[in-house]
């Protein structure tokens, strides 16, 4: 269970152009005629079909349904919210959608939970109300009474813990009941947003226990969805979104990016819950420690994207550390800074769903007799959720915007200070409830970034929350963010290639060691050559950090996935 992490295989496929007119130009036009292929062309290319997401993200769903039937393909479900459709097609419809403009055609893929719960090698804790100040707001009345948080998993068991608080459900995963969790997921992430610690005598209670939950069910006892029906669980948080007052989604989930933020038909459903007035919050992954491992839909420049640190089972956050599980930015292909903060996420206790699938194969990460233990970025964007409920009650008026500002602009100091590993810091609840109100400008991006292209550094900082001219409302610990380190030559190099990643300069002692602890902001290190590397492209990520023993040996097949990493 400890991973959290939905995870999907295949590759987006490449533009091919075939011998085949293609008339009346505009996609737009009802009116398009496509040549479908002779049978020898098809038996040359293959005739096996698999699933797919076609989307036209410029206009209706009428142009999806339209261009499917016209390269003789089926229509599946209708995503009328994304302008987009399912439908099984062969190598050559591919193709021929590809090549028309607008239309972006993704893999279906089919996407599982995976990993191990129980022990980590410490001791299972549950002390991230203090790290955070939730227990502070707690005692001031806040509970997060006031939100309610939509957690789109696995279902979420009706515990005691959750008694009154089950606002609404849905179960898109076929099993008809979304308040039964049959794989365990759901529950223990929901325990962590708003369980009141009923099962253990108020020991193990969530981020803001006063909070409301709807169930959005996506996977049943295997953990195993696909694409089409995540999407379809934004969709219906959007739809919902007045009658149940989802303020918050969390989306404790993920999948390897196959394409930029703006052509993914994930990234742009939660663009639009986004847009819609909900915060949405997405995990960063447990495919770190290497750069480029976020997932989608953390890599969206939008979201709150949520990284895990290991809080030692204390309350002080000075002893926190980096997990080695927690995915690093910046992401792939569009190079966001990600995660954006970081919070508890090794060695968590929350609730267990009594017969679930995790339950009965992991008895040894039991905690008493209604608790569990588990790790992984899952967990921590859980607590990030709580945390937005709880800020939201206080103030109800708060933009999606306004609440990711004022979270990333009161965080605690991170384990490392870097970027694209530790974001802005620790989360830290209380003093964003607190602050003075806040406006974080963000703008989606429209261009979108082929894949292996180089990217420019300076360009994506400038549209993101490490602009300090995108922020109205705030002072920025003084000089670092209003002197020169921040608006002089450190984000003016010109784009990163593929040397630059994986050597010294991101591994070695300039990240991970006391540079980034100390005076690092204010320093040489953002003003020097740190940051005015050359380029990066995709090369970077077809080598052998990407294709060798990191990626098929001991760390997807061995003890990374079934040991202590995802404990």
């Amino acid at each position: 269970m400890g991973d959290g992490v939905f995870r999907a295989g295949g590759a987006t496929h490449r533009r091919m152009r075939w011998p085949i007119s293609v008339l009346a130009g505009a996609v737009a036009m009802a009116t398009t005629v496509i040549a479908l292929p002779t049978t020898a062309q098809a038996d040359i290319l293959g005739s096996g079909t698999a699933n797919y997401i076609v989307s036209y993200p410029a206009g209706s769903v009428s142009t999806a349904f339209s261009v499917v039937g016209e390269v003789g393909g089926s229509v599946g479900r209708d995503l009328s919210f994304e302008s987009a459709v399912t439908s099984q097609l062969n190598p050559l419809q591919v193709s021929l959608l590809q090549a028309l403009p607008g239309i972006v055609v993704t893999p279906d893929s089919i996407v599982t939970v995976e990993g191990v719960a129980g022990s980590s090698g410490r001791a299972p804790a549950a002390v991230f109300p203090e790290q955070t100040g939730a227990n502070q707001l707690w005692a001031q009345g806040n509970t997060g009474a006031g939100a309610n948080v939509a957690v789109l998993d696995t279902g979420i068991d009706p515990l005691p813990d959750f008694s009154g608080r089950l606002i609404d459900g849905v179960d898109l995963s076929g099993g008809g009941n979304p308040f039964q969790d049959s794989f365990g997921h759901g529950t223990f992430v929901s325990g962590l947003v708003a369980g009141n610690g009923a099962s253990s005598n108020g020991q193990y209670m969530g981020e803001a226990p006063g909070a409301g939950l709807v169930a959005i069910k996506i996977a049943g006892a295997s953990g195993q969805i696909d694409l089409a029906t995540l999407i379809e669980g934004v969709g219906w948080a959007i739809a919902n979104r007045v009658r149940d007052n989802i303020r918050v989604l969390n989306m404790s989930l993920g999948s390897v990016p196959t394409q930029s933020t703006v052509l993914d038909p994930l990234d742009q459903a939660v663009e639009k819950a986004w847009e819609s007035g909900i915060v949405v919050v997405a995990s960063s992954g447990n495919t770190g420690p290497n750069n480029g491992t976020v997932l989608s839909p953390g890599v969206d420049p939008m979201v709150i994207t949520v990284g895990s640190i290991d809080d030692q089972g204390q309350t002080i956050p000075s002893n926190d550390t980096m997990t080695t599980f927690s995915s690093v930015g910046p992401t792939n292909p569009d190079g966001w800074i990600k995660p954006d903060l970081v919070t508890s996420g090794r060695s968590v206790v929350s609730l267990m769903a009594p017969g679930s699938t995790i339950a009965t194969e992991y008895p040894s990460a039991m905690i008493g007799t209604g608790n569990f233990v588990g790790s992984g970025t899952s967990f921590s964007t859980a607590i990030v959720s709580g945390a937005a409920a709880l800020l939201l009650t206080d103030h109800p008026n708060y933009t999606p915007d306004m609440v990711k500002g004022i979270l990333l602009g009161t965080t605690m100091p991170g384990p490392v200070g870097n970027p694209v590993v530790d974001g802005h810091g620790d989360l830290n609840v209380q003093a964003a409830d607190t602050a003075a109100p806040v406006r974080l400008t963000q703008t989606p991006p429209i261009v979108p970034t082929p894949m292996g292209t180089n990217v420019s550094l300076q360009l994506v900082v400038s549209t993101s929350s490490w602009n300090p001219l995108l922020w109205t409302a705030v002072t920025w610990n003084g000089s670092t963010w209003n002197g020169s380190t921040w608006n002089g030559s450190t984000w003016n190099g010109s784009t990163w290639n593929g040397s630059t990643w994986n050597g010294s300069t991101w591994n070695g002692s300039t990240w991970n060691g006391s540079t980034w602890n100390g005076s690092t902001w204010n320093g040489s290190t953002w003003n020097g050559s740190t940051w005015n590397g050359s380029t990066w492209n995709g090369s970077t990520w077809n080598g052998s950090t990407w294709n060798g023993s990191t990626w098929n040996g001991s760390t997807w097949n061995g003890s990374t996935w079934n040991g202590s990493t995802w404990n």
